[in-house]
């Protein structure tokens, strides 16, 4: 009978560590916060135990020594979701500049083991997309000394942060509705409020009701789910309430063509009879009809500056380890370096993009 072949997870419990930690340690992974003595029990460990790699892990940890991982959830959507394809030519840009791999992970919205994820592809470090509020995958990172940048604002800065004031831009997009003359302004969220982007927007648009001396109705608020068809479905619905609202802030542009489609489809017309605005300005929202009016995000400027970022910190940690800049040299040129280990937060500009899609009702002062 062949005998079993020691694995890794033989090595953490002889060694008394994690299974990441015997990672961390066998494949020499840079930047991490492994003690002198921890590093030298597991290989001791490994030794007794006459541990050798699977030389197909090995190879997959070599080839991704220079890679970074990019964590996407809702993978249902990943590439239908213009936003994302945006925010992915950025990083492109900047990998390609770096001369680093980037992996993409699609994720189920219930996947939460990140770390799982880093040890078998072997990237140095994370870019997160579509956060949830206090996702303990997050903490997880941080934990274990990962170098991650999210692309959300989170309250806790557990790791780097690269993102828009979506609160702030919801306000003034929904603010620009009401100033010209709209009072029932709708609302369908781009996806549950358990993810930060979407939680941020909905405050924003509940900050310019208030504003208006406007309390949010529970009866005009819809929840999308990602995709155009989400919308189309809340749109449907709004429609068919009395009295119908006069215009209606879709969470994203997906969710507007949706909107935009169920209006064309219920013989309502854009913007004689009904308002409607969105948030992104993906490359098509000055094609549809009429062109969607959106609050403009820089998504390819985002994924570029979290790449910059991110390489910025495994360099650091590189230095502070003695291992050199390695794969990456030259990563952020222009934009500074990570000062310190706090996690660092770089919030980018948004602007209006004003088309067909939302009318002028009069000219309106504010309710307080």
């Amino acid at each position: 009978m062949k005998p079993r072949r020691v694995s890794a997870q033989d090595v953490a419990e002889h060694a008394g560590v994690s299974r990441t930690t015997v990672s961390f340690v066998l494949n020499n992974s840079p930047g991490k916060s492994i003690t002198e003595e921890t590093r030298r029990r597991v290989l001791r460990a490994a030794d007794e135990l006459g541990y050798m790699p699977n030389q197909d892990a090995r190879r997959l940890a070599l080839v991704r020594s220079s890679a970074i991982g990019v964590f996407i959830t809702h993978s249902q959507y990943v590439y239908s979701d213009v936003f994302i394809s945006r925010v992915i030519e950025g990083m492109s840009q900047a990998v390609n500049r770096n001369r680093v791999q980037l992996v993409i992970h699609p994720l189920r919205f219930e996947e939460q083991g990140y770390m799982r994820m880093v040890e078998e592809s072997g990237v140095q470090g994370v870019i997160l997309i579509n956060t949830r509020e206090k996702d303990p995958g997050v903490a997880e990172l941080s934990r274990h000394g990962v170098p991650a940048v999210s692309i959300d604002f989170m309250e806790d800065s557990l790791v780097d942060q690269v993102y828009v004031d979506n609160r702030g831009a919801a306000r003034e997009i929904v603010k620009l509705v009401l100033e010209w003359g709209h009072r029932d302004v709708a609302m369908i969220t781009h996806a549950p409020l358990e993810f930060s982007a979407s939680r941020r927007r909905f405050e924003g648009y509940c900050d310019a009701l208030a504003e208006y001396g406007i309390n949010p109705n529970e009866s005009s608020i819809r929840y999308g789910s990602f995709s155009e068809d989400s919308g189309y479905k809340a749109m449907n619905d709004l429609l068919h309430k009395e009295p119908r609202p006069s215009a209606v802030f879709a969470g994203n542009d997906m969710i507007a063509y949706g909107a935009l489609m169920a209006s064309r489809d219920n013989g309502v017309l854009v913007p004689d009879d009904i308002s409607i605005v969105g948030f992104d300005d993906d490359y098509l929202s000055r094609y549809t009809n009429p062109p969607l009016t959106t609050m403009a995000l820089p998504a390819a400027g985002l994924g570029s500056e979290a790449v910059n970022l991110l390489l910025r910190r495994i360099q650091a940690g590189r230095r502070g380890a003695g291992a050199g800049a390695g794969a990456g040299e030259g990563a952020g040129e222009g934009a500074g370096g990570v000062e310190g280990t706090a996690p660092q937060r770089i919030v980018l500009p948004t602007h209006i993009s004003i088309r067909g899609s939302c009318r002028r009702i009069h000219e309106a002062p504010p309710g307080n």
